[in-house]
């Protein structure tokens, strides 16, 4: 047998099901309801405190933070949730900012994952910021806010694992190379094994691109590595 409880609003009285475990789902449920039966829909308008709950109500679905069961019952009830544009667009630019300094802090990089467990809007909101930059429609006060931060604005995490290991190794000391002598043949000296096993990679990537066999994608990657022309087989060698 389920269980219910009443809920009562100034105009309705409506049996809240007993899954219902979430405190916001719990006080604006009777006005989901409600909405439903008056206009088809339970999406309450931003602009009322009802709605200011269902914005809630979407940002703790997308952090997980709904049950399962919480989901289906809206997504039946027709309730809209967020996609990633809506994410970026809802989400306070400064708010998150904020957290992805603090995931900096923590990871030493600004490589998040997409679909970031610990808290899935920054993943959403990364991911975002990616994208509308690379359609030109991400503001030039914000891609500078970015930029003053050292915004890693490729996402490392789009190609095959083993080209991405191999790349994040040559970045790494191509960047310690440009920050210390700035040319990578001098360094190469002191350092010959592991030159020369990031000049084999570099030039088997040069190879591959040659032969048509390396996307686009993955040569602007190779664009990016400091210090060399890596199209060039005689720049570093």
């Amino acid at each position: 047998t389920t269980t219910t409880t009443t809920t009562t609003t100034a105009s309705t009285i409506e049996i809240l099901p007993s899954f219902i475990t979430s405190p916001v789902l719990s006080q604006v449920y009777s006005a989901l309801i409600a909405h439903k039966a008056e206009y088809g829909n339970p999406n309450i308008p931003l602009g009322s405190t009802n709605g200011k709950k269902c914005k809630t109500l979407r940002r703790l679905h997308f952090q997980n933070k709904l049950s399962d069961e919480e989901t289906r019952h809206l997504t039946e009830l027709g309730f809209l949730f967020h996609s990633f544009e809506d994410v970026y667009y809802e989400c306070d630019f400064d708010e998150m900012l904020g957290k992805l300094l603090d995931y900096r802090d923590e990871f030493r990089t600004y490589q998040i994952p997409k679909k970031y467990e610990p808290d899935p809007e920054l993943g959403a909101w990364v991911t975002m910021l990616r994208r509308l930059r690379g359609k030109d429609e991400l503001p030039p006060s914000r891609i500078e806010r970015m930029d003053d931060v050292g915004f890693e604005w490729i996402s490392t995490r789009k190609c095959g694992s083993s080209f991405m290991a191999n790349y994040r190794d040559a970045a790494t000391y191509l960047t310690g190379v440009a920050e210390t002598e700035g040319d990578a043949r001098e360094l190469s000296k002191e350092e010959e094994e592991e030159f020369s096993r990031i000049r084999k990679w570099v030039e088997a990537q040069r190879c591959a691109y040659e032969k048509g066999n390396l996307s686009e994608q993955r040569a602007g990657y190779m664009d990016e590595l400091p210090g060399i022309d890596w199209r060039n087989p005689t720049s570093w060698a």
